[in-house]
């Protein structure tokens, strides 16, 4: 059995490691399993829907810009403030009407549109009116930090968690357009998917693993550290004072109780339709949850 995330290994996969390493899916029948890393954002999904794949994770706004009609979300198990991540001088570059240079590891029209809306309606909220053309997306990998450092003014698809810890730990000085700040539905959050068709044949399968990534996130609300422990062996990773805070972070993000229904997830629909993005109905959506 197969699980894709959407993104590099990284503490959001942290109740699908704990499942894994702590045997809440052994003890549930799922003994042959597999984390698989993508190379690309939308291979998880891609996967999933021809069905070579039995699980995946990725954003709830990919369910609708992406949509298919084999996805089945289950909820969403995790989630963050974050939109743009905007250093602070080079916002004050486009407010004096200059351009920005926008990193994304996910660039095409309709993510685009997405994120430049986030920062018309934050500078909206400000008094300015920002032009598209001052904007340019500029397709990168993952690493958003890095290429704000570089030649970048911001990152789109930033998780406060994640991007948003790093950049406070490395004293960037940066404007957060988000939910809260720029006025949308929050759509920074993993769902976790299925197939329908997988579904269909094997719900007892899919109940099991899903109850088991519950208990994940129960064990890392109750064993902090011993979670970040299982983390950094499963990883490989380098424990660093960074890493930590990101983990502390992130604990705080996961849902043990989530559930697939679609009135959670239904404002998220509501914002991408009204900015053009989809025009899918809420009867197709509403196929997507389970209630």
């Amino acid at each position: 059995m197969k699980l894709a995330i959407e993104w590099f290994l990284n503490p959001d996969h942290l109740p699908i490691i704990v499942a894994q390493e702590k045997g809440f899916l052994r003890e549930r029948g799922i003994k042959d399993f597999e984390l698989v890393v993508p190379t690309e954002h939308y291979d998880g999904l891609n996967e999933l829907a021809e069905n070579r794949i039995e699980f995946a994770t990725n954003e709830p706004l990919h369910l609708i810009e992406g949509y298919h009609p084999n996805f089945l979300s289950l909820g969403t198990f995790f989630q963050t403030q974050g939109g743009v991540m905007m250093k602070r001088a080079s916002y004050e570059k486009l407010k004096d009407g200059g351009s920005v240079r926008i990193a994304t590891p996910v660039s095409n029209e309709k993510t685009n549109a997405i994120g430049f809306e986030i920062i018309r309606r934050f500078a909206a909220k400000d008094g300015v009116v920002a032009d598209r053309k001052q904007v340019e997306f500029s397709a990168r990998d993952f690493y958003l930090v890095k290429h704000m450092q570089d030649d970048c003014d911001a990152g789109w698809l930033c998780f406060y968690n994640f991007e948003g810890i790093e950049a406070e730990n490395l004293g960037m000085d940066v404007i957060h357009m988000n939910a809260d700040t720029a006025g949308f539905a929050n759509f920074s959050g993993l769902d976790l998917f299925t197939s329908k068709s997988f579904y269909r044949d094997n719900r007892e399968t899919v109940d099991s693993f899903t109850e088991a990534v519950r208990e994940g996130i129960r064990f890392i609300a109750d064993q902090p550290e011993a979670s970040r422990e299982i983390y950094y062996a499963y990883s490989g990773e380098e424990k660093t004072p960074l890493k930590d805070a990101i983990l502390k972070q992130t604990a705080k993000c996961f849902y043990p109780d989530f559930r697939s229904d679609f009135r959670s997830e239904l404002p998220i629909l509501h914002f991408f339709r009204e900015i053009g993005i989809t025009q899918l109905s809420e009867e197709d959506f509403r196929a997507a949850f389970l209630g």
